[in-house]
């Protein structure tokens, strides 16, 4: 039975979702990859979706099925046409309904009738289309196969039959409602049609030949949802007294029909969105060239890849343009230790790694040509902060106390990612303390990446594998932005940077004696 095109089944719905954004989100940059998303499907409602990462296998795959499915362009347009439709028509007939159920005559007429008469009227139309062209095409999603299944049988059932043929009768009965209005004084009389002679053909002829050439059209076109004022409704009114079985018709629809949507139906036309969006937001990077993939989602952390993978948030800024890379832990590794350079791309093969892992827990495509991700219960980061001045620990005492309560909740099934840390104190101290870190990421078990600028972290045990970004060989003052496996080379390349600049001990000494 379906319920949710998010959900397996309903006892996985009915879990409690996040509301805010996990910790890590601003550190990953997750904030600015979501953020164009939340925008354009704001209506929808669907952050808590994107909050909540999940842990079960069998949820995962479903989504990615889905997913894959939704691929296809043709389908993504009928969903996007029928959601549009389906979900707005649930969320004016609220408005609607209120109105009816007012005892305001300001709000509770025929108007509002007549508007509950056209949704309806609308919403059988978009169910049937889409029940047409799915009964058309072979799911191989169990989730969009449900739907389909769902939707087949509720296109077929009593009450929409009933409700589709209700909308049509009344249709055809007001189609033949036809009234004249005399005003004159002030008043409004009206009477039924009785074949009266229609004077616009007479005198357009009396008038034709005062005609020079063909006049410009002012004729202003009113919409159909209009504010009912007193007068139309009014009118209505008296209309009503002169066709009283159609009108009695119209109340005994309303009365009888007052909730016609199914929430099953109105609930996917809502939820669709969170796949829907997702692919509208990659897709423009996919036409640069850059590869997203589905990934393989492991429960144990022995084999864990990903080809060509990049920072989501970085590409999109740089329109694609952006250099993209490899990682691979393979039993008993655990810990990636990134070094290299300034500015070469480390910190982004590190939010990378985090993005991925985020991005999988979800259900969505990932940056990448082929992965094999974990399935992992938090990820924690630690990112470099500003040091407060007001407060009376100084920056090193605030990271050891992050860095402790960080190993404090983390398990062997958190990813841990952890960016320069200990860079203001000695050398010595940050290799004491980098070492004991090293020993309790080695302890733990759980996939970790650590940015640092000591080289020696990179050599700490078989758990270990040592990233570096690289320079160009012909000119190292120029980064490459690619990290690959390989040990430390023990080069801080600053002295090149500084060289490119004039800031070498020999080029300051040589301007200095001029």
């Amino acid at each position: 039975m379906f319920y949710s095109i998010l959900f397996p089944a309903q006892e996985h719905f009915e879990k409690p979702q996040q509301v805010k954004a996990p910790a890590c989100f601003t550190d990953l940059n997750l904030d600015q990859i979501f953020g164009p998303v939340f925008q354009s499907i704001e209506e929808f409602d669907l952050e808590e979706y994107f909050y909540t990462p999940l842990q079960d296998p069998g949820v995962l795959n479903y989504r990615q099925d889905v997913m894959r499915e939704l691929e296809k362009e043709e389908l993504r347009i009928l969903l996007v046409d029928f959601s549009n439709s389906a979900y707005w028509t649930g969320k004016y007939m609220k408005e609607i309904r209120s109105s009816l159920n007012s005892g305001d005559s300001w709000r509770n007429n025929y108007l509002t009738r007549g508007q509950m008469l056209d949704y309806a009227d609308r919403y059988c139309h978009t169910v049937s289309v889409l029940n047409d062209a799915f009964s058309k095409q072979t799911f191989h999603s169990e989730g969009l196969r449900s739907f389909a299944g769902y939707l087949a049988a509720y296109c077929m059932s009593g009450d929409f039959t009933e409700l589709y043929s209700h909308v049509k009768r009344l249709r055809d009965e007001f189609s033949t409602v036809k009234y004249c209005m005399l005003i004159k004084n002030g008043t409004i009389r009206v009477r039924k049609y009785e074949g009266q002679a229609d004077h616009s053909e007479q005198i357009l002829r009396t008038f034709e030949r005062f005609r020079q050439s063909v006049a410009k059209d002012y004729r202003h076109k009113f919409t159909e949802e209009p504010y009912a004022n007193h007068v139309e409704a009014a009118v209505l009114n008296m209309v009503a007294g002169l066709y009283k079985d159609i009108f009695a018709d119209l109340n005994h629809f309303c009365c009888r029909f007052f909730q016609f949507e199914d929430e099953t139906i109105l609930r996917f036309s809502r939820e669709i969105w969170f796949y829907l969006s997702w692919l509208a937001y990659v897709q423009p990077l996919r036409q640069t060239g850059l590869s997203f993939c589905y990934p393989k989602i492991c429960d144990k952390p022995d084999h864990l890849h990903d080809f060509d993978c990049f920072d989501l948030a970085l590409a999109q800024k740089k329109s694609g343009k952006i250099v993209v890379n490899d990682f691979r832990l393979d039993a008993p590794e655990r810990v990636m230790v990134v070094t290299g350079p300034n500015q070469g791309g480390k910190t982004t093969f590190a939010r990378a790694f985090g993005q991925v892992h985020y991005l999988a827990s979800l259900g969505l495509c990932v940056p990448g040509r082929e992965a094999s991700l974990y399935l992992f219960d938090n990820i924690f980061t630690h990112f470099g902060r500003e040091e407060d001045l007001s407060a009376s620990n100084g920056k090193l005492q605030d990271d050891l106390v992050r860095l402790h309560d960080l190993f404090d909740k983390a398990t062997h099934r958190s990813i841990i990612i952890i960016n320069e840390i200990f860079a203001s104190t000695t050398l010595s101290d940050a290799l004491l303390l980098g070492g004991l870190m090293m020993d309790t990421l080695a302890e733990l078990g759980a996939p970790s990446v650590l940015v640092t600028f000591l080289d020696e972290l990179a050599l700490h045990g078989q758990e270990t594998v040592s990233m570096m970004s690289m320079v160009r060989k012909d000119d190292p003052t120029r980064r490459t932005f690619k990290v690959v496996r390989k040990p430390p080379d023990g080069l801080a390349y600053a002295v090149h940077i500084a060289g490119k600049h004039g800031l070498t001990y020999e080029q300051l000494c040589r301007r200095l004696k001029r």
